[in-house]
């Protein structure tokens, strides 16, 4: 009798110290939170629960409806670090697939025999697992994945209270990925919405810019006139510096005419090679002395555009970059397929732009230079935002600058 007795407490108190184990464990998870990193906190989580529940492995996987697989996102191995498992291929192990989805969570002792995990023979065997415990993980309501616990060694009953564990490190591994995609959604949103108010500001400048175009024409056009009847009196000096004052102000109001003009682009399949060609052309014979074009590019890229507009966004980006070059140096344009797209990079080593006049790149009549427009940036924005496309700059006063431009392959919707 006392023998019985004496198991009886064993089991009471090991029962108790388990129940103050996973009460601490517990703590441990709600210490958590979100910093950005999900597989590292995946991996925490599985972590904690494998101490936990005493597993071997913990994994959190995830279904890609789309491949149709059922992928390992992060492992924890309580010998160490352990390779990520292939994917496992849903149409192969359907039962279980269809369990998981239609149950809270599913737990085998021997999940080699079990008739809702035996189809998942090859992984169980190359990875020696005798035991599954396997919780739930959702998103918008539906199952996104799972928590798996692994134990190998002999037959393993799961108790009670390891089950509502387990589902309680799946329920906190649901609510990171909502709060993840939260953060994704909010990011997008006030990407759109600063994208709107660019549209808007640049819309009210364009129309502006119309208005002082339509002036300047006119005002052009009375020197025009007047160089014709200066060429009767011959003073060529006076003549020459007007007609340069009058090409120059031309090339401002078709910019600012251009500004003002917000149209669709005729856009089409491009074939880049000849507008990579015509770009290193025009640029050759505008280089300032010392500084050269330095093409590396891919062959047979295509994108969705207005040829003539695009060459005109690259040559102004490469202007601008040579303008910028203090000292002899080459001006690289890469291009290279990136993402159903191409990437377009126009690299300067010159003097760099201050962290306080990047965010004002783009702004129409804001310039560094002497003899600058502010205008012309201005444009190549507009360009690139009406062909779906987006740019992104980079620099580092002293270094140079980079300037990234993502141009789709096919139509943006």
């Amino acid at each position: 009798m006392s023998s019985q007795g004496e198991e009886s407490g064993a089991s009471e108190s090991s029962a108790i110290t388990q129940r103050a184990f996973l009460t601490s464990a517990r703590l441990k998870l709600a210490r958590l939170h979100l910093d950005g990193d999900l597989p590292r906190l995946f991996k925490q989580l599985c972590e904690i629960s494998g101490v936990a529940l005493e597993a071997t492995r913990v994994g959190v996987w995830v279904f890609d409806d789309k491949a149709q697989l059922l992928k390992c996102e992060a492992l924890w191995s309580k010998d160490g670090d352990a390779p990520i498992p292939l994917p496992l291929e849903m149409a192969r192990i359907p039962t279980y697939v269809s369990a998981i989805k239609e149950r809270r969570f599913v737990a085998t002792s021997d999940a080699r025999t079990d008739e809702m995990t035996r189809e998942l023979e090859a992984y169980l065997e190359v990875w020696k697992v005798r035991a599954l415990l396997d919780a739930a993980v959702y998103r918008n309501g539906e199952v996104y994945g799972i928590v798996c616990h692994e134990y190998v060694g002999e037959p393993r009953e799961w108790k009670r209270d390891e089950r509502q564990f387990a589902a309680t490190v799946a329920d906190l591994a649901s609510h990171f990925i909502e709060v993840k995609e939260r953060i994704a959604a909010q990011g997008r949103a006030y990407e759109l919405e600063l994208k709107l108010k660019d549209a808007h500001r640049l819309d009210a400048l364009g129309r502006m810019a119309a208005g002082i175009a339509h002036d300047l024409n006119n005002m052009l056009a009375v020197i025009t006139n007047g160089i014709s009847i200066l060429h009767r009196v011959k003073d060529e000096e006076t003549l020459k510096t007007m007609e340069e004052s009058a090409h120059h102000a031309a090339a401002l109001v078709a910019q600012l005419m251009m500004l003002g003009r917000k149209k669709t682009p005729i856009a089409q399949i491009v074939e880049l090679d000849p507008v990579l060609g015509e770009v290193d052309r025009i640029s050759a014979a505008a280089a300032p002395a010392g500084v050269k074009l330095v093409l590396d590019v891919e062959k047979g890229l295509v994108v969705w555009a207005e040829a003539s507009q695009l060459t005109m966004v690259l040559n102004n980006l490469i202007s601008n970059a040579m303008q910028a070059m203090t000292k002899p140096g080459p001006v690289v344009l890469r291009a290279h397929a990136r993402q159903e797209g191409v990437v377009f990079e126009v690299i300067d080593t010159g003097e760099g732009i201050k962290p306080e006049n990047l965010e004002k790149l783009f702004d129409p009549f804001f310039t560094t230079r002497a003899n600058g427009s502010g205008i012309g940036l201005a444009i190549v924005q507009q360009l690139v935002n009406q062909h779906g496309a987006e740019i992104k700059v980079s620099s580092t006063v002293g270094d140079g600058t980079t300037v990234r431009v993502w141009w789709p392959k096919t139509p943006t919707k």
